[in-house]
């Protein structure tokens, strides 16, 4: 009796793909939302990255698994188990912790995400990522050259019809890059647990191996807009003990202050090693001038009267990160309705 008047009083019940809120018996609000948690759900840790190689293990050879999440979206075949266990784990927790991945489907073989993929197995392609940010879908993948049996690590973005380009310094980079596979552990993943002694002498050694090798060309004192996107998760230390930098899909079309790279790497990281940074270099702190000019997350939602947000773009969101690509039978929208 207590459930019915608290039901009439307040429920909330999904219906498919539709939430309907119901207060004292009046219906108030439909929502069309996305389908959540249809497949299995886990918080990502080793022992469920344990679980989905083993799905892979014992995958036939014309299946696919999608581990997915509101803005994220692994899609994978049993192909994978060529990569190295470590490199493979840290590879999905270190993409997908930051983004709270919460389901496992296995596709339908009639969906759209379906199809494309499992012809693109026959490429040498096994392991894709979309990530959607900043009004725009990345997009890399893992495949085998089938000639030599190299693997390669492949990005690009998922280009729009429409696309709306920024008028800030910051743009995509339009072509696909392309290195190969090294065995190596990043240098965020390899300072856990540090001492602070440790982590000073291995970022000063990454801050030496920057100003060296990406030393600009117009003015040596600065260093290439290549390195926008220089995130400590975004340097591998490879098993040879070499610095290398995994991530081009978007640059600056300027060149940058070094005060730059110690700020991106080091300001939201550790407040106390930036500045022992900046002095270690004899660098000033330019973090205000840094987060308003250089913060993509400045982007205008509109330009010149029109969004950012483009009908194209809403076409691969639904694709990608809606079961509209997985599931064809869902066809979800994202409208709010009166009733």
């Amino acid at each position: 009796m207590s459930n019915k008047l608290l039901d009439f009083i307040y429920s909330k019940k999904v219906d498919g793909a539709r939430t309907i809120i119901t207060v004292l018996g009046i219906k108030l609000k439909l929502y069309d939302i996305r389908k959540e948690l249809c497949g299995e759900s886990f918080n990502l840790n080793k022992n469920s990255v344990q679980v989905l190689y083993s799905h892979l293990q014992n995958a036939a050879e014309d299946d696919l698994f999608c581990l997915r999440t509101h803005c994220l979206l692994f899609i994978l075949h049993k192909n994978c188990l060529k990569l190295d266990y470590k490199f493979f784990q840290d590879y999905i927790i270190q993409q997908g912790l930051r983004r709270n991945i919460l389901e496992l489907i296995k596709p339908d073989k009639d969906s759209v995400l379906y199809k494309e993929h499992i012809a693109r197995v026959q490429n040498g392609e096994f392991l894709w990522k979309y990530t959607e940010r900043y009004y725009y879908i990345s997009h890399s993948f893992i495949s085998e050259d089938r000639q030599t049996g190299e693997i390669y690590i492949n990005s690009n973005f998922v280009p729009e019809k429409d696309m709306v380009q920024s008028e800030y310094k910051i743009r995509h980079v339009p072509k696909v890059s392309k290195r190969k596979y090294l065995r190596g552990i990043t240098v965020d993943y390899y300072l856990k647990n540090k001492s602070r002694i440790e982590k000073l002498i291995v970022i000063d050694k990454l801050l030496n191996y920057l100003f060296s090798t990406y030393r600009a060309s117009d003015n040596p004192e600065k260093v290439s807009g290549d390195l926008f996107d220089c995130h400590l998760s975004n340097f591998l230390i490879a098993e040879d003990g070499q610095f290398h930098f995994i991530d081009f899909d978007l640059k600056c079309t300027v060149s940058l202050d070094r005060e730059y790279c110690i700020y991106f790497m080091l300001y939201k990281y550790d407040i106390e090693l930036y500045e022992t940074m900046l002095k270690r270099y004899g660098l000033k702190d330019k973090h205000r001038y840094y987060e308003k000019h250089f913060s993509i997350y400045n982007q205008p939602m509109k330009q010149s009267g029109k969004s950012i947000i483009t009908y194209e773009h809403k076409k691969l969101q639904r694709k990608y990160f809606t079961d509209e690509g997985i599931r064809p039978q869902y066809h979800i929208k994202y409208r709010k309705v009166k009733l």
